[in-house]
C-alpha cells in the first residue's frame, strides 16, 4: 500500500491507472449491489405469488418435526389445506375447492376481502367464510347467509378480490371458498378419502431458507412437491427470468467496459515505464528485479484502488436507491457481499492478470534499449499468461451473471468485436495506405493511422468495444424493452373458463359473439399421466433435478387441436397438421429427454393414449392464451372424456354478466379470476424497465471512461508528431485538420462495425434468450456511423487541444 501511495505522489501515469481502477470497480460493484437489491425485489414479487418464499405440498398432514425444524430456523410459517366438498345451497348442490388458512397467512403478497365494514387483509376468523365472486354468483348467496360445511356452519362474511396464490392452478374446476382452517379440520371432512392436499408455506431470509430445504429435501415422501419462484407456474416463471435477466445484461456490459478500461490503462501504464526499466537495467537490476518492482507498486494500487472503489460503489448505490429506490417496493431488501467480492475479483484480474503479460516483457528489456528502443518479442510465458488472465476473466462472467446462456452470448459478442475490428482496421489501413501523398492535413492524417499499425488496431477495438456495448443498451435495449412490455398487452386474457361440456360450446360462443367479446377460442383438453416414453416407465426418481422429478409425476393437461393457438412456434419438426402425434413443449421436452419420434404414452381415465412426438413448440407462457405443454391432434381425442377451456379479457360489468350466465345456464362452467397475477407480472416487467435505466447511466460512465482511455494510447506519439509538425511550420489548422481526419475514419469504422454488432447481439439475445420478436432498428446505422464519428472527433480535440498550448520545445526535451 505504501508503494502505491509513494506512486500517487511522484507518478502522474499511476494517478491516471489508480483512478481508471477506482472508477471501473465503483461503477461495476455500484451496479451489481444495486442490481442485487433488485433482483431480490423481483423474487419478493415473484413470492408474492405464491404466498411465499418456498411451499411443501403433499397429501398427508404436515409432519410435526417440519415445522420445529423451520422454527429453529427462524422462518415465517403458515398452513393450509385445499380439498373438493359439495355445499348445499337452496336444496342444491354446488362443488367447491375449500382453502382453509391459518392466522398467518399469506405470509407474501396481499389478501384483500371485501367486507360489509371495509376491506380486510388477513383470512377469515372462525365460524367465517370468503367466497370468490364466481361462487358467490353461483350459489346467488348474501353477506351474513349461512353455509354449510361438513360438521360446521359458516357464514358468509365477504368477498375474495385478490388472493396472491389464486393462480397457482388454472384447472382447479371448482370455484374456491376461503375458510378458518381448524374449522376444515373440525369439518368431518379430511378423511383418508378426501383427496385433501397440505400445504406449508415458509418466509425468511435466503441462508435459513436454503438451509431448511436442503435439510427437508432428504426427508421428501413420494408425491411432495417443493414450490419456489423457480418451479412456479411458467407464465410467472417467464415474467421472472426477463426481470432478472435485463439488469443483469445492463450489469454485464457495464462490467465488461470497466474492465476495457483498466486494461487500456495498465497498457500505457506499462508502455511508459520501459525506458526507465532500460536505465535501471545498465544500472545492474536484473529483469526479475524489475519485475518484482513493478509487481509491488501494482500491487498497491490494486489494493488501494479495489478497496476504495468497492467503497465507492457501495455508497453510490445507496444514493441509486435513495433516488429511485421508491420504484421498486416500499424498501429494497439489503444487498449481499457477492459484489463487493466480485469487484476485487474484477480488480485482481484485470490489474494483475491482464497487467502480467505486459510485465513479463520488463524482463526482457535489454540495457541497450538506453540507446535503441527496441525490445523483444515476448516468450511463451507472456502467451501462457495471457491465457490465464483470459480464463480467469471467463470465469469472472459466468460467476458474475450466473447464467451460461447470457454469458455465452456476450462472450462471443466480446470475440466478434476483437475479429471485426482487427479485420476492419487492418482494410481501413490497406485503403488508406495510398492517402498518405496527400497534402494538407488529409495526408497527415492518413499517414498518423498508418505509421502504428498496432496502436490502432488497439484503438479501433476499445472504440467498437465501448460503441456496441454503448448502442445494446441505448437503442437495442429500448426494442428490447418495448417488445416485453407488448407481449402482456392492455387486453391481455384475464379470465379462464374451465369445464366446460361439448354441448354447452355453441351457447358460450353465441354469447361472447354477441357481447362483442374477444377470446381465444374453446379449446379440448383432459387430464392424463405420462407412463412411458419410448415403452419405458417414467419414473421420478430417474430425474436428478426436483422440478423435472415433479413433471414425472404430475398430471398433464391435454389439449386437442388441429390448430395451434396463434403464440406457439414450431421450432423443430413438421407443420401441424402433418401427422397425427403429440406437439411438445420444448423445455418441457428438453427436461425429460424427449426428441422427434419419441413414443409417449399417457394413462387417460385408464384408457393409454400412444403417440409420437412429430414436433417442438416455443410457448409464450406469458400471453396469458390458452397453452398446452403437450398438445395432440383433434383425431386422437376419439371416445375420450374431454372438456373444453377458453380465455377471454373482461371488464368487471363483461365479468359480472358471464357470472350471471353461467350461474343460470352453465352451472358446471368455472370461471378463473387471474387479473391479481397480471397485475404482479406487469409490476415486475415495470420495475425491470426501471433497472435496467438505472444502470444504464452507469454503462453510460464506463463507455466514456473507455474512449478516453482509447485516445490515451497515442496521446505521447501524437505530442510528438504535433510539436515536429508545429517546429517545421505547421499551423493550428492543420494540426487541427489532421486529427479531425485521424479521429474521423477511426469513428465512422468503429460506429458501422458497432452498429452491426449491436442490431445482430440485440437480434441474438431477443430471440435466443428473451424468446421476444424484435426488428432490426434502422436508428443504429444513425447513432452509430454518425454518432461513432461525432464523439471520436471531438474526444481526439478534447485529447489534442491541450498538445497545440503546449510549447513544441517542452514536448521535444521530454521525449
Amino acid at each position: 500500500m505504501n508503494s502505491a501511495l509513494w506512486a500517487l505522489r511522484r507518478d502522474s501515469s499511476v494517478v491516471v491507472m489508480l483512478l481508471a481502477l477506482v472508477l471501473g470497480v465503483a461503477a461495476l460493484t455500484s451496479v451489481a449491489f444495486f442490481v442485487d437489491r433488485v433482483e431480490r425485489s423481483l423474487v419478493l414479487q415473484g413470492a408474492a405469488l405464491m404466498a411465499g418464499d418456498l411451499v411443501v405440498e403433499q397429501g398427508d398432514p404436515i409432519p410435526e418435526t417440519w415445522m420445529e425444524m423451520a422454527g429453529k430456523q427462524q422462518l415465517r410459517l403458515s398452513q393450509q389445506i385445499l380439498f373438493p366438498s359439495v355445499i348445499f345451497h337452496q336444496q342444491r348442490p354446488v362443488l367447491v375447492q375449500v382453502k382453509a388458512v391459518d392466522g398467518r397467512y399469506p405470509l407474501r403478497g396481499s389478501l384483500q376481502v371485501d367486507m360489509p365494514e371495509g376491506t380486510r387483509q388477513t383470512g377469515p376468523a372462525r365460524g367465517e367464510a370468503f367466497l370468490s365472486a364466481s361462487l358467490q354468483h353461483k350459489l346467488g348467496a348474501e353477506m351474513g347467509e349461512t353455509l354449510p360445511l361438513g360438521n360446521r356452519k359458516l357464514k358468509v362474511a365477504g368477498i375474495i378480490r385478490q388472493e396472491p396464490d389464486q393462480g397457482g392452478s388454472l384447472f382447479q374446476f371448482a370455484p374456491r371458498m376461503m375458510v378458518n382452517l381448524e374449522d376444515a379440520r373440525d369439518s368431518g371432512l379430511l378423511g383418508a378419502a378426501s383427496r385433501a392436499r397440505y400445504r406449508l408455506a415458509l418466509a425468511g431470509e435466503a441462508e435459513p431458507l436454503g438451509k431448511f430445504r436442503s435439510w427437508l429435501e432428504q426427508r421428501l415422501p413420494r408425491g411432495t412437491r417443493l414450490m419456489d419462484v423457480n418451479n412456479a407456474r411458467p407464465e410467472m416463471r417467464s415474467a421472472l427470468t426477463r426481470g432478472k435477466r435485463f439488469p443483469e445484461l445492463a450489469a454485464l456490459c457495464a462490467s465488461l467496459l470497466a474492465g476495457i478500461a483498466i486494461l487500456l490503462a495498465t497498457r500505457q501504464y506499462v508502455q511508459q515505464r520501459l525506458d526507465s526499466i532500460a536505465i535501471m537495467r545498465t544500472l545492474g537490476m536484473s529483469g526479475w528485479q524489475a519485475l518484482a518492482f513493478h509487481l509491488r507498486r501494482l500491487t498497491g494500487v490494486l489494493i488501494a484502488g479495489g478497496l476504495l472503489g468497492m467503497l465507492v460503489g457501495y455508497s453510490g448505490q445507496f444514493l441509486l436507491s435513495l433516488l429511485i429506490g421508491e420504484w421498486f417496493g416500499e424498501h429494497l431488501p439489503q444487498p449481499g457481499w457477492r459484489a463487493g467480492f466480485l469487484g476485487l475479483g474484477y480488480a485482481l484480474v484485470l490489474v494483475m492478470g491482464f497487467s502480467l503479460p505486459s510485465l513479463l516483457r520488463i524482463r526482457q528489456v535489454p540495457p541497450l534499449r538506453v540507446l535503441r528502443r527496441e525490445l523483444q518479442l515476448p516468450d511463451r510465458r507472456a502467451w501462457l499468461a495471457w491465457g490465464v488472465s483470459l480464463s480467469l476473466f471467463v470465469g469472472l462472467v459466468f460467476w458474475q451473471v450466473q447464467d451460461v446462456r447470457l454469458a455465452s452470448l456476450m462472450l462471443i459478442l466480446l470475440a466478434a468485436i476483437a475479429v471485426l475490428s482487427v479485420a476492419g482496421g487492418a482494410l481501413l489501413l490497406w485503403l488508406i495506405r495510398p492517402l498518405r501523398q496527400l497534402p494538407g492535413y488529409w495526408g497527415i492524417g492518413c499517414a498518423a493511422l498508418t505509421r502504428s499499425t498496432g496502436l490502432t488496431l488497439w484503438q479501433l477495438f476499445s472504440f467498437c468495444m465501448g460503441i456496441t456495448l454503448l448502442l445494446l443498451l441505448a437503442v437495442v435495449r429500448v426494442d428490447l424493452l418495448n417488445a416485453w412490455q407488448h407481449s402482456l398487452p392492455e387486453r391481455t386474457p384475464n379470465y379462464f373458463l374451465i369445464n366446460i361440456q361439448a354441448d354447452e360450446k355453441a351457447s358460450l360462443a353465441h354469447w361472447f359473439d354477441q357481447q362483442g367479446i374477444a377470446y381465444s377460442g374453446l379449446y379440448a383438453t383432459t387430464r392424463g399421466r405420462l407412463t412411458q416414453i419410448d415403452g419405458r416407465t417414467v419414473k421420478a426418481e430417474d430425474y436428478a433435478d426436483e422440478q423435472t422429478r415433479h413433471l414425472a409425476n404430475r398430471d398433464f393437461n391435454l389439449g386437442f387441436s388441429d390448430t395451434l393457438p396463434t403464440d406457439n412456434k414450431i421450432v423443430e419438426g413438421v407443420p401441424w397438421g402433418q401427422g397425427n402425434g403429440f406437439s411438445v413443449e420444448q423445455e418441457l421436452a428438453r427436461r425429460l429427454g424427449l426428441s422427434l419420434g419419441s413414443q409417449l404414452s399417457f394413462d387417460i381415465g385408464g384408457r393409454l393414449l400412444t403417440a409420437p412426438v412429430i414436433n417442438l413448440r416455443q410457448v409464450s407462457w406469458d400471453s396469458f392464451n390458452v397453452n398446452f405443454f403437450v398438445q395432440a391432434n383433434a383425431a386422437l381425442m376419439a371416445d375420450l372424456p374431454i372438456a373444453y377451456i377458453g380465455s377471454a379479457y373482461l371488464d368487471e360489468e363483461q365479468a359480472a354478466a358471464l357470472g350471471k350466465k353461467l350461474a343460470a345456464d352453465h352451472p358446471a362452467v368455472s370461471m378463473l379470476d387471474i387479473s391479481a397475477m397480471i397485475g404482479r407480472i406487469r409490476q415486475i416487467m415495470d420495475k425491470g424497465v426501471l433497472a435496467v435505466e438505472s444502470v444504464f447511466l452507469f454503462t453510460l460512465l464506463a463507455a466514456v471512461l473507455v474512449l478516453m482511455s482509447a485516445v490515451q494510447i497515442t496521446r505521447n506519439q501524437r505530442a510528438t508528431e504535433i510539436a515536429v509538425m508545429r517546429s517545421l511550420g505547421a499551423g493550428s489548422n492543420t494540426v487541427l485538420g489532421s486529427v479531425v481526419v485521424e479521429f474521423g475514419l477511426l469513428g465512422a469504422l468503429s460506429g458501422v462495425v458497432s452498429a452491426f454488432l449491436a442490431g445482430a447481439a440485440g437480434q441474438v439475445l431477443a430471440t435466443r434468450l428473451f424468446e421476444l420478436d424484435t426488428h432490426w432498428n434502422p436508428l443504429l446505422w444513425l447513432f452509430g456511423a454518425g454518432g461513432g464519428t461525432v464523439i471520436l472527433i471531438l474526444f481526439g480535440l478534447l485529447v489534442m487541444r491541450k498538445l497545440l498550448l503546449t510549447p513544441p520545445v517542452e514536448v521535444l526535451r521530454s521525449a
